[in-house]
């Protein structure tokens, strides 16, 4: 429990508020239908009964049975003897405008009843509704607020702002607010991204004014994207394989993706902001997969970029000396040390690059006689050939991959935008990584899944994406 803090329950806006919400607070939940507000009050409520905290939730639109029922289908039940506190509910659902008095005197002697902390309206746009004139759902508003003041509760306020508006409820809540919390929901790509912004908060330093959430599993605040330290959970396990598809070597990703098809083409589009870290979390697993199943692996790493990062992220996922050198072939540009997995590739002699690349991609096929993974960022791709010559390559390897039933996952960075067009002519399947407000989400495109933020595990034993869905 933080000193003068009511916790909202959601701890990145816990922490981005301070430590929460200033006590005796009266705070303003706005948002269009579907955005989250109910569940955010509600998490308020079951944190308060957490601590010890007696709650009140003042039901104006849905009713009392609708609003326990919604919690504690995400695992919030208000009812719960467990609790040291404790949620009330009142159903005012049927109030009218001659009992607009009465209704506040009940609110007010409930608070004194049960010696309430926190109060939840929900909604005071139902409430205004009750009314003729708009005059008198602003004055009923100020009495309000000055009851809650009287009171000593920390408050939530509900207002309903009509899809399609912008202006919060009656225009006046804002300035009689002591806090405003708004929530949105927006179409990107064609997939839903929720966020909230702080627009105030008497008291408190507000650290980050937009952040996203998501619903799964009740309402969730995330974090900029961060490396975390490896935890001591178990080590990485290899993922079977399908008849006809590849694992991922994630699970989680698998289910999202439902695999790679066998001789499938995948683009994987990298966009402005993403770090090498988080293609790593994508493409390390599958590499391990790969050769844990005694099965080739070819690459070629963006321009400028050495082996050493590639071989020191697989080691971190159980991949010996042993089985790289014997498996994986690193395509490099510049001057490195000699070793078996390196593969030494000249910018300045297309032809024989080729050839090197094709001949030593046919060794380890044969060696392997298995189908092969071959990973190839376009900008180190572009960088090894002309732009016309790298085209033909490439639809080349695409439809080796499909003869062979082995797997082509091309990456493409802002700036490979001419060659990632031609690339995406000859793909089965893509994916998107893109950034908002520091949260990186994937999903795909080819064929279309919801989007998911990514975040590092930091129970794994090795490096490990945990993907979150953006309900």
């Amino acid at each position: 429990m933080t000193e003068g803090r009511a916790q909202t329950g959601v701890t990145n806006l816990d922490e981005n508020l301070e430590g929460g919400i200033p006590r005796g607070n009266m705070v303003l939940i706005a948002g269009n239908p579907g955005t989250g507000k109910t569940l955010l009050c509600g998490e308020f409520l079951h944190r308060g009964a957490e601590e010890g905290e007696r709650g009140l939730y003042v039901s104006l639109a849905e009713g009392r049975a609708s609003f326990l029922d919604y919690m504690s289908k995400i695992g919030r039940d208000l009812e719960s003897p467990a609790l040291p506190g404790g949620v009330d509910v009142m159903d005012l659902v049927t109030i009218k405008e001659q009992g607009i008095e009465t209704l506040m005197e009940e609110i007010l002697d409930r608070i004194d009843e049960l010696g309430a902390e926190r109060l939840v309206i929900d909604s005071f746009s139902a409430l205004a509704g009750a009314f003729t004139q708009t005059i008198d759902a602003r004055v009923a508003l100020h009495i309000l607020g000055k009851l809650v003041k009287r009171s000593g509760c920390t408050t939530l306020l509900v207002t309903e702002i009509p899809t399609g508006g912008s202006s919060l409820g009656l225009g006046v809540e804002e300035f009689l607010a002591d806090g405003i919390i708004h929530l949105t929901r927006e179409s990107i790509g064609g997939g839903v991204v929720r966020s909230l912004e702080v627009t105030k908060m008497r008291g408190t330093e507000i650290r980050a004014p937009r952040q996203l959430f998501t619903l799964n599993g009740g309402f969730r605040a995330l974090e900029p994207f961060r490396e975390r330290q490896t935890g001591h959970g178990p080590p990485f396990t290899p993922t079977p394989d399908t008849p006809d598809r590849f694992s991922a070597g994630q699970p989680q990703l698998d289910e999202i993706l439902g695999g790679f098809r066998r001789g499938d083409t995948v683009l994987i589009r990298l966009g402005e902001g993403i770090p090498p870290l988080v293609a790593a979390l994508i493409l390390a697993p599958l590499r391990a997969n790969f050769t844990a199943a005694g099965r080739g692996v070819m690459m070629i790493p963006p321009g400028g970029t050495g082996s050493e990062r590639v071989t020191r992220f697989d080691e971190r996922l159980g991949v010996t000396p042993q089985r790289r050198d014997a498996l994986i072939r690193i395509a490099v540009f510049a001057p490195e040390p000699e070793a078996r997995h390196v593969l030494r590739l000249d910018p300045d002699d297309p032809k024989m690059t080729q050839r090197i690349w094709c001949e030593e991609k046919t060794r380890l096929a044969a060696k392997t006689g298995l189908p092969l993974l071959k990973i190839i960022y376009l900008d180190g791709f572009d960088y090894l050939w002309p732009r016309d010559q790298a085209r033909r390559v490439l639809d080349a390897e695409s439809a080796q991959t499909k003869d062979e039933s082995s797997l082509l996952l091309l990456l493409s960075h802002p700036g490979s935008e001419e060659l990632e067009m031609h690339a995406s002519n000859m793909c089965n399947a893509q994916i998107e990584v893109r950034s908002e407000q520091g949260v990186f989400l994937l999903r795909g495109l080819q064929p279309r899944t919801q989007l998911h933020a990514i975040e590092m595990d930091p129970e794994a034993g090795y490096p490990r994406l945990t993907l979150t869905p953006m309900q």
